[in-house]
């Protein structure tokens, strides 16, 4: 008897610490696991109205033989400026997808319609996917693609035509397609920098496919707030642009009876920005940038085989003056002046310069609407 009261009252115990183990793990629930944050999107419409001064940058002599009128095969075009339109759309997707940081989907379109000469027209495809790194970081990978650009009218000889045969002049024009990686990081807060690694085909049409571009770039910008309102921001890139050379089967680059454009590129650029917050009113920021680029061509042929490439260099400037004001909520005018001019030299004593050498204008005024 004593020994089933005994055992009734340890059952009794055990039961008690049972439900009082059930009531605090009722108490303290498993933590749920952490949930992705959700994409968040924006958007940015645009619209530029520009004016060209040369849009097809024709030299100065080049153009006394279009308004002349005497070689009208060399030209497809009506005038030597036009007004263009440029409307653009920007979307973006932002969402923390891993710990290291946020990612960010974005892609970005822009036309160029030109209203009075519409064999210039074309467009612009880009996608981005940048991730956010500890430390202000990020690594970004770009790919853009523009098909099917207008440059103007080109002589060619065709294939297994006699060289008594006439010259034909055609449409030139090319694809673009670039590869980008893109690197930022920042020395301190007022200093950062940007490694810009990129891989650009650049491919002609068929009559012209000896001048495709397999190239390869590398771009550094050092950026520098001096001031609160005061940027400067210092580039320089190479490029290194080895061409095809070659337009029938069985030729190489050292065989074939084509040109070689092959070329290497020293790109240098300096901007100053200026945002003054008192003046927000009249402007958002103001800026002025300078560049240079210096395109040294390295075929290996003799000068008689190929005048137009071999010991030749092309120097190109340019100065950009921009201004961005607010005009509403969400909605700012962007203002812009571009002055651009390429200078030839070559030990050839052809007319190259008189071919290559250009001056170009370009003043717009846009919209941007952020959505």
């Amino acid at each position: 008897m004593r020994l089933r009261r005994s055992g009734a009252k340890t059952a009794a115990a055990l039961a008690v610490v049972l439900s009082a183990c059930g009531v605090a793990a009722a108490a303290e629930p498993e933590a749920p696991a952490r949930k992705a944050s959700a994409w968040k999107t924006s958007a940015t419409f645009g619209l530029e109205t520009i004016y060209d001064d040369n849009f097809l940058r024709y030299s100065d002599d080049y153009l006394d033989v279009f308004h002349a009128g005497t070689d009208p095969y060399k030209f497809k075009i009506e005038r030597q400026d036009c007004h263009i339109l440029a409307p653009s759309l920007e979307v973006e997707a932002r969402r923390d997808l891993i710990a290291l940081g946020e990612t960010r989907l974005r892609f970005r379109w822009k036309r160029w319609q030109y209203v009075q000469e519409p064999i210039k027209t074309n467009s612009g495809y880009s996608w981005y996917v940048r991730q956010f790194l500890p430390g202000g970081r990020s690594c970004e990978l770009s790919y853009s693609y523009a098909p099917e650009q207008y440059i103007r009218q080109l002589s060619d000889e065709p294939p297994w035509e006699a060289p008594s045969h006439p010259l034909v002049w055609e449409e030139f024009r090319y694809t673009r397609n670039e590869f980008a990686l893109v690197y930022r990081d920042r020395f301190s807060r007022d200093l950062t920098w940007k490694l810009d690694l990129s891989r650009t085909l650049r491919y002609y049409n068929q009559p012209f496919m000896e001048n495709d571009i397999f190239s390869w770039g590398a771009r550094g910008t050092l950026s520098w707030r001096a001031r609160a309102d005061w940027r400067l921001t210092f580039d320089y890139g190479f490029e290194h642009g080895p061409a095809r050379g070659y337009d029938e089967v069985g030729e190489t680059l050292e065989t074939s009876d084509n040109s070689d454009p092959s070329y290497d590129q020293d790109l240098y650029q300096v901007e100053v920005a200026w945002s003054p917050k008192w003046a927000r009113r009249a402007f958002t920021s103001l800026a002025l940038s300078g560049q240079y680029q210096a395109y040294w061509y390295t075929s290996q042929k003799s000068l008689d085989a190929d005048p137009y490439h071999v010991g030749r260099k092309d120097n190109v400037y340019a100065l950009e003056l921009t201004m961005a004001r607010p005009v509403a909520a969400g909605v700012d005018a962007v203002f812009g002046f571009k002055f651009s001019q390429r200078t030839v030299d070559s030990p050839w004593q052809g007319d190259i310069a008189e071919d290559k050498d250009y001056d170009q204008r370009r003043y717009w005024i846009g919209l941007i609407y952020k959505l």
